[in-house]
Formats: structure tokens, sequence, C-alpha cells
């Protein structure tokens, strides 16, 4: 009997602390992308901004994908609001998430950020079904 000389793999772990002191909110709306920016900024009075393209390279199909992404800044409180896509012709940004249309990212001071004032002003706007407070950590 031949002793076979196997070599465990060596597993090395990445462990990443993220910092989540960032407000997420979902939306629904059948509409494009520059027309719900256009109606969020004529109702809400703010001043989103084309920021070029989130891009991702997806790993299963080796496909880019293009998600489009607005900014706006709140210079008085410190905040910085980021509308983007959900999805493009090549697939979704979150797969899990597939019936949320775009995704407004809240950054500013932890505790400060207005996530329910902003989630209860989308409601108001015409083109947007849903607005909703998603968990950053789900």
């Amino acid at each position: 009997m031949k002793s076979k000389n196997i070599r465990k793999k060596k597993i090395l772990k990445l462990e990443v602390n993220q910092n989540l002191n960032f407000g997420l909110i979902g939306i629904s709306s059948h509409e494009n992308d520059y027309r719900l920016v256009w109606a969020i900024n004529n109702t809400l009075n703010l001043n989103f901004k084309r920021a070029g393209n989130l891009c991702l390279l997806n790993h299963k199909t080796g496909i880019n994908m293009e998600f489009s992404k607005f900014i706006h800044s709140d210079e008085e409180r410190f905040l910085k609001f980021i509308l983007m896509s959900n999805r493009c012709p090549e697939g979704y940004l979150f797969p899990d998430i597939r019936t949320l249309d775009y995704l407004v990212q809240l950054r500013g001071e932890p505790f400060v950020v207005p996530t329910e004032e902003l989630a209860k002003s989308l409601r108001r706007v015409s083109v947007i079904s849903a607005a909703f407070i998603m968990d950053p950590r789900s």
C-alpha cells in the first residue's frame, strides 16, 4: 500500500469590517431613470445630477453590467444621496430584490440621516409606485 502525500489547502479568510452608517430606500417605478430623476428634482426641490454609471462584472456570464447613478449633495446637513438603478439589460445590481427598480443610499453623519423623512417625500412623487426603508445589513 503506497502512502499518498496529501497536502491540505490553506484557506485564508478576509474579514471586512463594513461601515454601515447609511440609510437605504428601495423605489419601485416603471419610468426611465432620467424621467424619475426629473420628477424627484421637481417635486422635492432636490438637485440629483448624473454621475456616470456603476460598472460591475457578472462573474457567472463574464458580461460587464452598467447601472445608472445620480448624486444629490445637501451641503447644509452634510448629506449625500445616491440614486442608482437596480436593473440593466444584462441583469440586476441586487438579484435578490428584483422587485425594486431603484435604490437610494443616504450617506452622512450617523443618526442624522433622514431616511424616514426622504421615504415619505418620495412617496409623493407621481411616478413612484412605492418607496420604503430597507435594512443595509440584509
